[in-house]
């Protein structure tokens, strides 16, 4: 997989991630047959077509995007680390919210980055960025379920009858 740290969205062409894009489809597509099915029991007619295309793939490529995202992250966390050695970078000191600790490291390889930190910070370190995903990815789900109800929304105003009178039926009378 491809990290690009620009933009935050990471190679989308692994097999993990085709298998969670492809299973929340299935998912998705289980529960429209289902919903379909009491649908045809009850004889209500389904005019939520444009939804039931568009949302499965929203949904899925959403979740697809988190979970690649936190599989990640440990990964990022390590880059970033790699990245900092031989800097002389400060960290707010979070005990006392006064002062900075100097951050310095040096490490010789990948390996000796990860024992480090599992012998510093032990191993939910290496999820320290989660709460931030957990928020960007609360957006994201918040704006795909607010596209679902606009296209709910849509469907339905496309689906009520014209108020104004088409051009045959007027052309008939005269």
């Amino acid at each position: 997989a491809v990290v690009s740290t620009q933009s935050g969205h990471y190679g989308r062409g692994d097999l993990v991630g085709h298998l969670v894009h492809s299973s929340v489809l299935k998912l998705c597509k289980m529960r429209q047959n289902s919903k379909q099915s009491d649908k045809d029991s009850r004889r209500q007619p389904n005019n939520n077509k444009l939804t039931e295309s568009i949302w499965p793939e929203l949904l899925a490529g959403t979740v697809h995007c988190f979970v690649a995202d936190l599989s990640l992250l440990p990964l990022e966390l390590i880059m970033n680390r790699l990245h900092l050695q031989g800097t002389r970078a400060i960290v707010d000191n979070v005990l006392d919210a006064q002062s900075v600790i100097p951050y310095q490291a040096s490490y010789n390889n990948v390996q000796q980055c990860v024992e480090a930190l599992v012998d510093s910070e032990g191993v939910p370190s290496f999820w320290k960025g989660c709460s931030a995903l957990l928020l960007q990815y609360s957006t994201r789900f918040a704006v795909v379920h607010t596209v679902r109800i606009l296209l709910k929304y849509i469907n339905n105003f496309s689906d009520k009858p014209s108020l104004v009178p088409n051009d045959s039926a007027t052309s008939l009378e005269k």
